[in-house]
């Protein structure tokens, strides 16, 4: 007991400090040959001085005025074209003209990838608790640095097979007003992939968090990056977010792409703390570990200059596991993985309760109590996360509390709940049935991950990941006896659930902030329904 337990707890340890790696960013570069977060951190200084939005008319002329003399050092006056729109033609109710930039880095052919950020800061009070008047040192700094930085890096290469287009698009934050002009002009014709590149905080890693449908070739070209970041639940995620993009506009007029941003920091969104002070070269330098061979991949290859390459067939599935490491897969291979468990999960039970190791009323009786567990727990984490933005003075919303300080209370009711769900079945579990509760838990989970396959595939891995894993260590406990294997074998619940847990978690805290400790209860509990049962097992081997 006491070796199975010393086991169980370097696993999770080691487990826990993997997983905290899985969203590393890089060391901050100054290399002159390559992407400098300290060089883009230097144009931010520069056009983040004073709020820009398209009601401060001195300062955002200023900073369109520094972009374009600073994309034109570096890719000449005629490949920089200023795009400009009278606010009569941007609309009825705007009292500002719109100006875009465009540059272009030709190839030899004119197809293109299309790289986007706006260059205008929020200049307006927004959602509950946005103060308006930020200087967007980060969003769009971020993003403006970037193609600031591509354009210094390409605009001495030659023998370029295609062409880079480079947008920095205005008014994004009144009404994504650039973006929407900007996809009616004739070069989008040229365009076959859109890069957008986005800031919702200040910090942590740059996330690539939205995609076109039938993304699978996207995907594939995603595989390019460095360092990725990405999961397919986020595009899901993101729809019932209250933010939209300037990739928004080019999705609706049929464009394939990608979208960044990093999450974390929110407090410092639209607010005046969105400034020089606040940037991080960390998360700089990962825009561009990720962006800059995209970019590689794309304008040295001829393929892509067919404009419709990126026209997919199906969605992929894809969620990223290790630093660096990107496991992805297609639907159809997803559903056929599903049913693949099902089948075997079936058998497991039927073997089970042939051999008397478990029974069907067992199995019932745990899977209500299951049930009822996801049910409290989703309600304690609604009226919790209320009781949080009370006491925090500001409005919950079940996507946007803004606050600072919940980390900690996140954190110690996710722990609190993993303790006493972990006692509560551990004291109405007789030994003789852990094997039941684990059925029930991998039950739940591979019941989701069916019904999520059809309906929202991008989600799906994270119920077939602890279903697939749970019912391996099953088949393996249940029929060799040597006991090392089978402390693998239950151990790689611990390992592989962690290391997807702890960072999706932590990730989808920064996209739905503490109002949606609901869906992060509910997560956790139908994960840990697996691990908790496989951990009581494996005390026991």
């Amino acid at each position: 007991m006491k070796k199975s337990l010393l086991v169980v707890l370097v696993i999770a340890i080691v487990s826990f400090i993997v997983s905290l790696f899985v969203l590393y960013t890089p060391i901050p570069s100054n290399d002159p040959d390559g992407f400098s977060a300290v060089r883009a951190a230097s144009y931010i200084e520069a056009f983040s001085r004073e709020p820009h939005s398209v009601y401060d008319p001195e300062a955002h002329e200023d900073v369109r005025v520094y972009l374009e003399d600073t994309l034109k050092g570096f890719v000449g006056d005629a490949n920089v074209t200023e795009m400009d729109y009278p606010a009569s033609q941007v609309g009825d109710d705007v009292a500002y003209d719109i100006r875009n930039l465009l540059a272009v880095i030709p190839g030899t052919s004119s197809s293109g990838v299309l790289l986007v950020a706006h260059y205008d800061s929020r200049g307006h009070i927004g959602r509950n608790g946005e103060l308006g008047r930020s200087y967007g040192a980060a969003d769009d700094g971020y993003g403006i640095a970037t193609l600031l930085e591509i354009a210094r890096l390409y605009s001495e290469r030659s023998g370029l097979v295609n062409s880079i287009y480079l947008l920095a698009t205005d008014g994004e934050e009144t009404g994504l007003y650039g973006a929407s002009l900007a996809a009616q002009e004739d070069f989008m014709d040229n365009i076959g992939l859109v890069i957008n590149l986005e800031a919702r905080g200040v910090d942590g890693a740059a996330y690539m968090f939205e995609t076109s449908t039938d993304n699978n070739k996207l995907i594939d070209f995603y595989k390019n990056a460095e360092l990725p970041v990405a999961y397919s639940l986020a595009t899901a995620v993101y729809t019932v977010m209250p933010n939209l993009t300037d990739f928004t506009e080019f999705l609706a007029i049929g464009k394939q792409g990608l979208n960044f941003a990093v999450l974390k920091g929110l407090y410092n969104y639209h607010t005046p703390f969105d400034n020089y002070t606040a940037i991080d070269l960390s998360s700089i330098q990962h825009y561009g570990s990720q962006i800059v061979p995209l970019v590689e991949e794309f304008v040295t290859d001829s393929a892509y200059s067919d404009v419709n390459y990126f026209q997919g067939t199906t969605d992929d599935i894809f969620f990223t596991i290790l630093p660096g490491v990107f496991i992805t897969y297609s639907e159809t291979l997803g559903t056929v993985l599903n049913i693949v468990t099902l089948v075997l999960f079936l058998a497991l039970v039927v073997y089970l309760v042939w051999k008397k190791e478990t029974t069907v009323k067992a199995f019932f009786k745990y899977l209500g109590l299951l049930f009822a567990a996801i049910v409290v727990f989703a309600v304690l984490g609604l009226y919790i996360s209320k009781l949080i933005a009370w006491l925090g003075g500001t409005t919950w919303s079940l996507t946007y509390v803004r606050m600072t300080g919940s980390e900690i209370p996140t954190l110690v009711i996710l722990l609190g709940c993993i303790l006493f769900f972990g006692w509560l079945l551990k004291s109405k579990t007789a030994k003789t049935d852990y094997k039941a509760v684990m059925l029930a838990g991998i039950f739940v989970n591979l019941l989701l991950a069916l019904v999520t396959g059809f309906v929202l595939s991008g989600a799906s891995f994270l119920f077939f990941v602890p279903a697939f894993f749970g019912v391996i260590s099953l088949i393996v406990i249940s029929f060799v006896k040597n006991r090392i294997v089978r402390h693998v074998a239950l151990s790689q619940n611990i390992i592989w659930n962690m290391l997807l847990l702890v960072p999706l978690l932590f990730s989808l805290f920064l996209a739905l902030t503490v109002g949606g400790l609901l869906a992060l209860l509910v997560i956790l509990i139908i994960n840990i329904s697996i691990v908790l049962p496989s951990v009581f097992l494996q005390l026991d081997v």
